[in-house]
């Protein structure tokens, strides 16, 4: 690259426009890839936006990446302008490639929990990246260097990871999305790193306030806990532009006036034409066009109008409830008022079909219900259940009465040297939505363990990890055996028969 001569200073409002119009049409372009690129992955995030889930906070972190980035361009920064283009393409091939690889060999790998990752998502973000190098040169985009940090929290993991811990919940998802927003106003702001922090600390003050007021204020007048959605847009955009004018006022007022140009040169584009190198962009973006992404909401929940989700499922004749637990932390995952209710139940008789000795089994059966159907999917069972390092066998479906469509698979613990057969379901009242697992186990012992309900995210990190370098094959049971399908299938229809009959919920 050239860099011994400076790109001219441009005063005049047409010189001006046009520079402006060049810009708009390289982006416009860009954008247009972007979608053709990426459709099956912007069609997942609506369909998860439409179920408000959390996933509702990546267009207000692209509202706020367009902050941040018109907060770098107001800074007035005179560009040489770049004639040789080896390094843009050498540099824009490297992000790509991965990518590409991202979403062809990746994705797959999380189908399970794909809407958990979305590893598409960082890899929009790669495309992104290479695709601006190429439209207006290496060294703009390192320019915007911060800029593309902000919008890297795109990708969903350590914005899930950070709300978990904190306590989950859409109080506290806002606040880690405030925490972004005065992120990207730290970045709109920083001329220097005093006003950089100054800026920050407006967008932190302004938000968690309006953030604390929009609860207050909802559950006052509107009697409930505020939407996850409105939770995590209107506070830390609010903020953003808040701390932003302070700061512009602050600073033009002073210094440089109220002009539409900011009180800065505009130049041209480093770059002045795209040429060849834009046919690599083209390509992959047309490669990443054919990629499926795995299906969304894809559980079949049958309608069962006399379902209640706030209550133990009824007792089967020929079983005693053991013991019934409740545990409302699950509510961090599903929504306000979901609920995990943990049933033991033990046969009142033993039969040498199920155990060599006669003695009665035992099984668990653990429900968990959503008014957000798609939230279950989400946050899978192994967010509930700590089964790092166990290997799970395909699901096969089982037949259930009254429409009920319900799957069985192999849980081996090897560890523990356990197996479980795990039936499970899906149905809904009209207004919410419950799973329903039954688990039993190989020890027939009184004190068998069986997976207990507590939120695991550390070791699901480290179970993702392995996964990505080692692949499926580690978490997957190639042989199952389902030593008690005869015992758990027919208890699961029975249940299914005694919800749809009305069963009273007594031990029998």
């Amino acid at each position: 690259m050239t860099a011994d001569t400076t790109a001219e200073r441009i005063d005049t409002p047409s010189q001006a426009l046009g520079t402006a119009r060049t810009i708009a049409v390289r982006w416009a372009i860009l954008l247009a890839l972007i979608v053709l690129a990426f459709w099956r992955t912007i069609r997942a995030v609506a369909e998860e936006m439409l179920a408000h889930t959390l996933i509702s906070y990546v267009p207000v972190l692209i509202l706020l990446t367009i902050i941040a980035a018109a907060g770098v361009s107001w800074r007035g920064h005179r560009e040489p302008p770049i004639h040789d283009r080896q390094t843009d393409v050498i540099v824009a091939t490297v992000i790509l490639v991965p990518a590409l690889a991202l979403q062809v060999m990746v994705t797959p790998r999380y189908g399970q929990v794909y809407l958990t990752t979305h590893v598409d998502l960082l890899a929009l973000w790669l495309f992104t990246l290479g695709g601006a190098v190429v439209m207006f040169g290496l060294r703009p985009v390192v320019r915007y260097r911060w800029v593309w940090v902000i919008f890297l929290g795109i990708f969903p993991v350590p914005v899930r990871v950070a709300i978990l811990w904190l306590g989950g919940g859409p109080l506290v998802a806002g606040a880690v999305v405030v925490a972004l927003a005065s992120a990207a106003t730290a970045v709109a702001a920083g001329r220097t790193r005093r006003r950089a922090l100054f800026g920050a600390a407006v967008s932190a003050a302004v938000g968690l306030v309006g953030l604390f007021a929009l609860n207050y204020g909802w559950i006052v007048f509107g009697g409930s806990v505020p939407p996850l959605a409105a939770m995590v847009s209107i506070p830390p955009l609010g903020c953003a532009l808040v701390a932003c004018t302070v700061t512009y006022i602050d600073r033009r007022r002073r210094r440089t006036g109220w002009g539409p140009l900011l009180g800065r040169p505009v130049s041209p584009p480093a770059l002045p034409r795209v040429g060849r190198p834009f046919l690599l962009v083209v390509v992959v973006a047309v490669l990443l066009a054919f990629v499926p992404v795995p299906p969304v909401g894809t559980w079949p929940s049958t309608r069962i109008p006399e379902l209640r989700t706030d209550e133990p499922l009824p007792v089967p004749a020929g079983w005693t409830q053991e013991s019934v637990e409740r545990y409302d932390w699950v509510s961090r995952l599903y929504g306000p008022g979901s609920v995990l209710i943990r049933q033991v139940l033990v046969q009142n008789r033993g039969s040498t079909q199920y155990d060599d000795l006669g003695r009665p089994r035992r099984v668990v059966v653990d429900t968990v219900d959503s008014i957000r159907p798609l939230a279950l999917e989400v946050y899978p069972n192994i967010f509930r259940y700590n089964l790092v390092g166990n290997r799970f066998s395909p699901s096969v479906e089982v037949p259930m009465p009254h429409g009920v469509r319900a799957w069985m698979w192999n849980v081996v613990d090897d560890s523990r040297y356990l197996t479980y057969d795990v039936v499970s379901w899906w149905w809904n009242n009209g207004y919410r939505t419950q799973q329903v697992m039954i688990w039993a186990v190989d020890n027939h012992e009184p004190d068998a363990y069986f997976p207990e309900p507590r939120i695991t995210i550390a070791e699901n990190l480290n179970s993702l990890l392995t996964v990505l370098f080692r692949g499926n094959a580690v978490i997957q049971d190639g042989d199952p055996q389902y030593k008690d399908r005869d015992l758990v299938v027919p208890l699961a229809r029975d249940i299914v028969e005694a919800v749809v009959a009305g069963g009273a919920n007594d031990d029998q």
